[in-house]
């Protein structure tokens, strides 16, 4: 078989097709492969000088070697025709031990005056690996998008959903970035017409400068006071709250906007009274979870119980500061969930130094479905201790009486027994209370005044001249 090239051996030809064709070959119209020249980089020259004399249909995959006896029959045609025919292109993948090595895009040329092919090939990997790229790239950017439409949508349902007045505001500018339907209705305007409307403009006697430096004052003092104002449309009194965060590398502030006058439902100032009550009370106020664990305390109990600050109780057990420890936070507890209340318990607080004083407490249970709290109104009783004679005595010992069942008694004997000391010590605290006044007692205590006697009866506090 002549094995000399056509073209590939010419001195003018070779080198300029050699330069842009990764793979250039000269086959017969039957496929067999006359000479063949490779980039080193495509493929090792021992392995191409193997194609010459073979049947390039041999080389590929079967996928391939149709395609290839397609294009050489089309050719054939045209040549019979004596007609000159458009270029064909064929994707053939050669292959390596059998296996299937790299694909390569060919573009067939019959050379004229011979029944030769030439077969100028571009290696089709680093084309696949890019598209293989840019398809790695477009699947993450959906991913990312996807997961961007789902933020994005539990942001908006948030938004729109919390009763609470919500702003965002970017700080450079003063211009509200977003804002709910609640704070467009409490500015007496519309949510499309403030978004990129300068914030200020809302309130009356505001600059843009002066309500962005209020507004970053809580956060930078770390602080939660409130930039008062008035609307311009309304002349409603509002009380703004900021909260500085950074987005994509803009800084802006979260304003929610209250009205202090219709705070709730019609309470009018009730949110801001209790507010000052729990901070600058007399009595001191404690809330709990439903195991006891303070979640709050006013500066009055931290006054009691000798707390630098309120950062070194919040978490601890209230039990830690009571005279009883857990059983007093046990009964406090117990009685509170069962009734809802209970008024008047007498015990002590103790603090991390061993100093006690006597204390009345009041607890109410905030029975929420999800988060059920319990609220403790503690007041000072040292002074109304020392007026009496018998009482704490008495009631010592019968809590002592009630701290000896434990480790003997079930817990619901030990409950159905502190349940009668409670109402003893509650009956003997009416009755000093009011000076001996049953009328009043009952009163205080909610019962009728023959129920009254028949407690006092019961457990032993009514004196012959009584009855």
């Amino acid at each position: 078989m002549d094995t000399a090239s056509v073209v590939l051996q010419d001195s003018f030809l070779a080198p300029v097709l050699t330069s842009f064709a990764d793979v250039c070959l000269e086959v017969t119209p039957d496929g067999i492969v006359v000479v063949a020249q490779v980039k080193p980089e495509v493929a090792p020259a021992d392995e191409v000088a193997g194609w010459i004399g073979a049947d390039l249909a041999n080389l590929v995959d079967p996928g391939s070697a149709r395609r290839l006896h397609e294009r050489l029959e089309g050719i054939a045609r045209d040549a019979q025709a004596d007609t000159p025919g458009p270029v064909l292109w064929a994707e053939l993948t050669h292959l390596r031990n059998g296996e299937s090595g790299f694909p390569v895009r060919y573009a067939m040329h019959r050379i004229a005056d011979t029944d030769r092919i030439l077969m100028l090939g571009q290696d089709q990997r680093p084309i696949i690996e890019i598209q293989q790229q840019l398809l790695n790239a477009q699947v993450a950017l959906e991913r990312d998008y996807e997961a961007q439409r789902e933020i994005d949508t539990r942001y908006r349902i948030l938004m729109d959903f919390t009763v609470d007045a919500i702003v965002l505001v970017s700080l450079s500018n003063g211009q509200v970035v977003d804002i709910n339907h609640a704070a467009a209705a409490m500015l007496d305007a519309t949510r499309s017409g403030l978004i990129g409307a300068r914030f200020a403009d809302c309130f009356a006697g505001r600059s843009n400068d002066d309500l962005l430096s209020a507004l970053e004052v809580p956060d930078a003092a770390g602080s939660s006071s409130s930039v008062e104002v008035e609307a311009k449309t309304s002349q409603r009194r509002l009380q703004l709250t900021g909260k500085l965060f950074r987005a994509s590398g803009e800084q802006l502030v979260m304003v929610r906007v209250v009205d202090p006058d219709h705070v709730g439902v019609g309470d009018g100032q009730l949110a801001s009274h209790l507010r000052q009550l729990f901070h600058h009370g007399s009595d001191a106020i404690v809330f709990t979870d439903r195991d006891g664990n303070i979640l709050a305390a006013s500066e009055t109990f931290l006054n009691l119980t000798d707390a630098p600050v309120s950062g070194t109780v919040r978490g601890r057990s209230m039990a830690d500061f009571l005279g009883r420890g857990a059983v007093d936070l046990r009964v406090l507890l117990d009685n509170a969930r069962r009734s809802g209340q209970l008024r008047m318990y007498a015990t002590r607080v103790k603090t991390d130094f061993g100093a006690q004083l006597a204390v009345e407490i009041s607890a109410t249970w905030l029975d929420d479905e999800f988060d059920p709290v319990l609220a403790l109104v503690i007041r000072n009783a040292s002074s109304a201790t020392s007026l009496r004679v018998e009482g704490p005595a008495g009631q010592d010992q019968n809590m002592q009486n009630v701290i000896e069942l434990v480790g003997s008694s079930a817990l619901k004997d030990i409950v159905s027994e502190t349940t009668e000391v409670i109402e003893k010590i509650c009956i003997e605290t009416a009755i000093e209370l009011t000076r001996n006044n049953r009328v009043a007692a009952a009163e205080m205590l909610g019962l009728s005044r023959q129920s009254l006697y028949v407690k006092l009866r019961k457990y032993g506090l009514l004196s012959r001249e009584d009855e």
